[in-house]
């Protein structure tokens, strides 16, 4: 039997994905960028790619070459410009929705792993009408969706029986002299390759057949966009290497991964600009009332809600750590209070979890620890058995007045 762990009930301040230490490879990485700039060649430079997705739009369901202009995507998904997926969702499915939205985290995706099952164990969790994911979480979302006993075994063997040799290799002084990052993902890229093969695009397809849908969020550097992919809708086309390749983008965090090519347009981790994919924000008219009923937004968030406080020492590294992992926390307390908005505009409950602040996962989601992700899934699964391990609302700590809380309570 798991030993069960209470959710955390103080107030939170979401350090949930750069915490100390991640956020000093960070800092490390800019310095030693600096420092090696003079001693590097010039890389050729690059033509900005004006290319349209054909499977991916910006969050609000419009063309990221021109945002004024909803996505062709998009409306071929839904009946027209102005109709909103879920609503359109709602009417192929025949019942309100049960969504699933999953956070970037590095290992401690292993949480939402071990949730996952426990929830499954538990006899409540759903079939996902949809889910979504970023970074760590684009890696959980496709067999998330999948859901069997079988998809979940897989779950547990990506983030309990991986080490950090199985997501990246580093590489020399001089290899780092000519890179774009300080650590080399193939190892990472083999890994996606194991678990998401010509079978799992069938699958998912299949799903998309059932009208259930499956979206990764990642970010393109050279528009500053956040861009949502119909991951659904590249696996019912076969496009194996590119649903692999947008998989890897997501999870590839900046500076110490390689950003990704597609299309000339080059991407990273989804999490650089939003940690979770926001629903019910596309359509270029506000939702209607849900055709039956209220449905849930679950959001399963792989850190932890609070980041106790300490005092910092005045050295430049932990000042620099200090502000970056700040600087993150605020776009994931963003992020948050969107996604509730969101779930408040579909008329919808807001349901999210993370990981206990008692559980021992160390400061670094990049170490791919394997005591640690196993501390992690452990208490995701006990905490998924808990009778009601949800909160209803994101945290508010301190940046949106109660009154503004209030409004988006009563969004509908």
């Amino acid at each position: 039997m798991h030993k069960k762990i209470a959710p955390a009930n103080t107030p939170l301040s979401l350090a949930h994905i750069i915490v100390r230490r991640r956020a000093k490879v960070f800092l490390t990485a800019c310095l030693l960028t600096l420092t090696l700039a003079g001693c590097a060649s010039t890389p050729p430079m690059r033509t900005l790619s004006t290319k349209e997705p054909a499977y991916a739009s910006l969050p609000n369901g419009h063309n990221p070459m021109n945002p004024d202009q909803v996505s062709s995507m998009y409306v071929a998904m839904a009946s027209g410009a102005d109709e909103n997926i879920a609503r359109e969702m709602e009417r192929k499915r025949g019942h309100a929705l049960n969504i699933l939205s999953l956070s970037g985290g590095g290992q401690n995706g292993a949480f939402g792993a071990g949730f996952l099952i426990g929830w499954r164990e538990s006899g409540r969790r759903p079939e996902f009408d949809m889910v979504s994911g970023v970074s760590t979480g684009a890696l959980l979302a496709t067999h998330a969706l999948l859901g069997t006993p079988a998809d979940d075994a897989i779950l547990e063997q990506m983030y309990t029986q991986v080490t950090d040799k199985d997501i990246y290799e580093g590489r020399s002084i001089f290899g780092i002299l000519s890179s774009d990052s300080l650590r080399d993902t193939a190892p990472l890229q083999a890994l996606i390759a194991k678990y998401i093969t010509a079978e799992t695009l069938q699958r998912v397809a299949a799903a998309f057949d059932d009208n259930r849908l499956l979206l990764v969020g990642t970010t393109n550097v050279d528009y500053g966009q956040t861009w949502v992919w119909n991951m659904s809708l590249l696996a019912k086309h076969g496009e194996l290497d590119l649903y692999r390749k947008v998989l890897l983008a997501s999870a590839s965090f900046p500076i110490v991964f390689p950003p990704v090519e597609i299309d000339g347009h080059l991407f990273v981790d989804g999490a650089a600009r939003s940690n979770v994919v926001i629903v019910g924000m596309a359509g270029s008219e506000r939702a209607g009332p849900p055709l039956y009923g209220p449905g849930n937004v679950y959001l399963i968030s792989n850190g932890r809600f609070q980041h106790p406080p300490a005092a910092l020492r005045r050295a430049l590294g932990d000042v620099a750590a200090t502000t970056v992992g700040v600087m993150m926390d605020q776009s994931m307390q963003t992020a948050l209070t969107r996604s509730y908005f969101g779930a408040q505009v579909l008329g919808y409950a807001f349901k999210m979890v993370a990981i206990p602040d008692e559980v021992q996962i160390g400061n670094d989601p990049l170490a791919f620890d394997p005591e640690q992700m196993r501390a992690a899934f452990d208490a995701g699964r006990a905490l998924a058995q808990q009778p009601e391990p949800w909160l209803g609302r994101p945290p508010n700590t301190g940046d949106i007045p109660p009154w503004a809380m209030e409004a988006i309570d009563n969004a509908m």
